[in-house]
């Protein structure tokens, strides 16, 4: 009874992973056809608000409507700091949505030895739906990691 188990658990798991491979190129395909990302609005990464920048903010848009906010810092962090990328939703069902690099389907913080990071896509073709990206660099001077720059972009579509 217990091979039985065990064989009826692998076949379950073989079928599951079919279904992913399945999956796969219709994701790829999709992936090819959302092509053209393009920066439709940007912002300098300022400390209090004064120049030099120390890197760029960035809501991105691609042919399928999908929208996403990027953080490239100009140089690779150290290991006392971090950099995330954000964006918000107004309009729609998510209004007052925020997604992170840090939110499922980002690409994780910008940590030591990074520059950049991306927000999960959201797909957005209703008119009445706009977004800001907004930029955030945090230092940890021994007391816990404390913001030390924002910035954000104008709010568009």
């Amino acid at each position: 009874m217990k091979t039985l188990g065990i064989l009826l658990s692998t076949a379950g798991l073989a079928g599951v992973g079919a279904f992913a491979l399945a999956a796969t190129p219709a994701q790829a395909a999709e992936a090819a056809a959302c092509s053209g990302a393009k920066s439709i609005s940007s912002a300098p990464m300022l400390r209090d608000h004064k120049p030099p920048s120390w890197g760029t903010v960035r809501l991105v848009r691609d042919n399928c409507y999908q929208y996403w906010a990027e953080v490239t810092m100009a140089s690779p962090m150290p290991a006392n700091a971090k950099a995330n990328a954000y964006l918000v939703q107004y309009g729609g069902a998510n209004n007052g949505r925020v997604l992170s690099c840090d939110s499922s389907g980002g690409n994780g913080s910008v940590v030591k030895g990074q520059r950049t990071c991306r927000t999960p896509k959201v797909r957005a073709t209703a008119g009445s739906i706009t977004f800001v990206a907004i930029g955030r660099e945090f230092h940890n001077y021994g007391g816990g990691y404390e913001e030390i720059s924002e910035n954000s972009t104008s709010r568009t579509r």
